[in-house]
């Protein structure tokens, strides 16, 4: 048994050293078997071609030589493989035994962000509605010194403690995973440490806490409820809003979580002082520049840091907690409220600062929680949202900016409406004055399926249900209005609106969108497609072409697809060309054709993935994996 975790963790790093050594031995074997295996090949051609017989028998010996050699070659990679085996479970062994920590060891461990292939300057995700809770004034929170105070307060004798999130949270197998994941596991590792830490506390988190439910009328029992109406199964399907994460003492909510992609800090270490994004960046629309180029950002991403502390300070209010923690798992801040409407921000701690804080920053303020007896309720009064510069990109840009690229609550104007049914006209005001005419249509006339199956898939911009518009089948997607999943559901209008001439051919045809539910909730309906998901078929070489020229043809009408998937392709039977390009609520209008090349290479890695054909250059290091719209 290793004698610390120190120790562990160089043992760790040997084996992983010696592993690596046995990989670059199996790969010159493999190169040794190759040449051996060529050399037979060339030794066969002689031997056909040989009129003697003396001739052949002896090319016949060299061969059965080079049979030999490869056989003691294959042997050889046999017996490196098993040692490479043997040296995995060794590190299996010295991961099972690795010994426990200090109370302070444990505090101070590293938390390594998740890695990711997209390029710098990502907003972070928001929604631009309005909300129901507004700080009244934003302070600075001096937290650090209490900080340190608890850290230096941490026993650093017993050795009682699970030492692992140092090492989970750099494994590779966690590159590819959502923020949320990597949170889930410092989060259970926090709570582990606390429970054991302060056993009183009793100690929980849950993730994907709804807030409160939207559904109406008690019709709780959609799904078993024959008899449901269209008009509630709306309001059930078009969601709930949600925490990311709730912690709970003592059986009461103590603190939210709320975790966004890159955005919330600057490339480097330094850290920023999130309350100034609320305090020093107001300004009159049109007067002067605005404050947000202080912090070297433009107004659509200052814009977006302040929607995400409105909306981290409602969920606070709503879970009646005053404690919260904002987070792009690099950047941390940590959040504090009273009953007066005053929220303090700490300054951002980043996981790549020396010494590490994180972990310390996360428990103290979990203490703090616990030892604070404060009943949080309602504020005593609401604040303003800061009024920032907004402006609208251009539709026909060549080279698009990050601001229209990355802005996802961006909706170009769309000249007409599709949907002509219905009595209620009601207006999305999008950023920069952008208008989008939607007409109410009674859910009855949305012909909804009653109960049991209604559901036929679920994405990031909301249910597609089954029902009938104007007498044809139809697939129907669901959003409260003023959501950030109804602002998807709008830009699927804008872009299946400039793609009318690929309806039917590479997308499904756009029959109508608006909103239903009184106005409450916006739809769009696209004709059913019959078909699967790209992930649940096999990838041929005719649906791999058929697919890249689809994303072909959307490109050339402007648009990227910003979200491109094996989900989001369908294979469709009988038909020609054989896909249909899905769910455009993440795209964005530009026609950079870096952006578009880097769509189409990440194309070619998902079927390279799944086991298609195409995969060569979709291992070009130019191109990353996400795109950013």
């Amino acid at each position: 048994m290793a004698d610390g975790g120190g120790n562990s963790e160089e043992q760790i790093r040997s084996v992983d050293g010696q592993i690596r050594d046995l990989n670059d031995q199996i790969q010159s074997v493999h190169e040794q078997i190759r040449i051996v295996e060529e050399k037979i090949g060339r030794l066969e051609e002689e031997i056909n071609r040989c009129p003697g017989d003396e001739e052949r028998k002896l090319l016949r010996g060299k061969e059965a030589l080079l049979r030999g050699e490869k056989a003691q070659l294959r042997d050889r990679e046999a017996q490196l493989g098993g040692e490479k085996a043997q040296l995995r479970d060794e590190k299996t062994q010295i991961l099972q035994r690795r010994d426990l920590g200090t109370e302070y060891e444990w505090l101070v461990q590293k938390v390594v962000p998740p890695t990711r292939s997209s390029r710098a300057g990502v907003y972070p995700s928001s929604s631009s509605h309005a909300r129901m809770w507004l700080p009244v004034r934003v302070e600075h929170w001096d937290v650090m010194n209490e900080i340190e105070e608890f850290l230096e307060s941490a026993d650093r004798r017993r050795r009682v403690f699970r030492m692992a999130v140092t090492a989970v949270t750099q494994d590779t197998r966690l590159e590819e995973k959502h923020e949320n994941h990597h949170i889930a596991f410092i989060l259970g590792e926090m709570v582990s440490f606390m429970q054991k830490k302060e056993p009183q506390s009793n100690l929980h988190f849950k993730s994907e806490f709804i807030i409160f439910s939207k559904r109406k009328g008690g019709n709780d029992g959609i799904g078993s409820s024959e008899g449901a109406s269209s008009s509630a199964m709306v309001d059930v399907y078009s969601g709930s809003p949600r925490a990311d994460f709730v912690i709970t003492l003592r059986e009461k909510n103590a603190l939210v979580f709320e975790v966004k992609n890159e955005g919330l800090g600057s490339d480097g270490d330094d850290p920023w002082f999130l309350h100034r994004f609320w305090t020093d960046c107001s300004c009159t629309s049109g007067e002067g520049r605005c404050g947000f180029a202080v912090f070297g950002i433009t107004p659509s991403q200052g814009e977006r840091i302040t929607r995400c502390i409105s909306q981290l300070y409602e969920y606070m209010v709503l879970c009646k907690v005053g404690y919260g923690v904002l987070t792009d798992a690099r950047n941390w801040y940590l959040f504090k409220r009273d009953n007066a409407g005053c929220l303090k921000i700490s300054a951002g701690i980043t996981a790549s600062a020396e010494p590490p804080r994180v972990l310390a920053a996360l428990s103290y303020l979990v203490h703090a929680a616990a030892v604070d007896n404060s009943e949080f309720g309602d504020p005593t009064g609401n604040g303003q949202f800061p009024l920032v510069h907004e402006a609208a990109p251009s539709e026909h840009s060549d080279e698009s900016s990050d601001d229209d690229i990355n802005d996802r609550t961006f909706t170009a104007r769309v000249s007409q409406n599709i949907s002509s049914s219905g009595k209620r006209r009601s207006e999305r005001h999008s950023s920069g004055g952008a208008q989008l005419a939607l007409e109410d249509v009674p859910a009855e006339d949305l012909n909804l399926k009653k109960a049991g199956g209604v559901i036929s898939s679920e994405g990031w911009s909301g249910c597609v249900v089954n029902g009938r518009l104007r007498g044809q089948p139809v697939a129907l997607k669901f959003a409260h209005l003023g959501t950030e999943r109804a602002e998807a559901l709008l830009k699927e209008v804008v872009a299946y609106t400039r793609m009318e001439k690929l309806w039917g051919v590479f997308v499904p045809r756009l029959i109508g969108y608006g909103t239903t539910n009184n106005g409450r909730v916006v739809f769009i309906a696209t004709e059913l497609i019959d078909g699967v998901e790209l992930g649940e078929v096999a990838v041929t070489r005719e649906v791999e072409t058929a697919a890249l020229e689809a994303l072909a043809a959307v490109h050339a009408c402007g648009l990227l697809h910003g979200d491109v998937s094996l989900s989001n392709i369908m294979v469709v039977w009988g038909k020609k060309p054989t896909v249909r390009i899905l769910d455009f609520g993440f795209s964005c209008i530009t026609s950079n054709k870096k952006l578009q090349e880097a769509e189409r290479v990440r194309l070619k890695r998902l079927f390279f993935t799944h086991g298609g054909a195409a995969g060569e250059e979709a291992n070009d290091a130019r191109y990353p994996y996400i795109l950013p719209c």
